[in-house]
């Protein structure tokens, strides 16, 4: 599995000051390459797309062939929004 990061992820992952947080994201990212569909199945206007906890933060990311393509990372209450 290949895995590429959208911009607006990897500006979330700058902004990352806490240590703990920013390995516990990576730790999370290194799983996915062997385990993609360990994130929750997102439903309505996240169809198609998976969301792994990281508590109290979400990485949303979706499985296209053989890619996972990470979009964003954020505050489990802000991330859902649409932009």
């Amino acid at each position: 599995m290949i895995i590429t990061y959208s911009d607006k992820f990897l500006r979330e992952f700058r902004k990352i000051k806490d240590r703990k947080t920013l390995l516990r994201v990576s730790s999370q990212i290194k799983k996915l390459k062997d385990l993609p569909e360990a994130g929750k199945p997102l439903r309505y206007g996240w169809k198609n797309h998976r969301s792994l906890k990281i508590p109290p933060f979400r990485i949303i990311y979706k499985i296209e062939n053989e890619t996972i393509l990470i979009l964003c990372f954020d505050h489990r209450k802000d991330v859902y929004e649409r932009e």
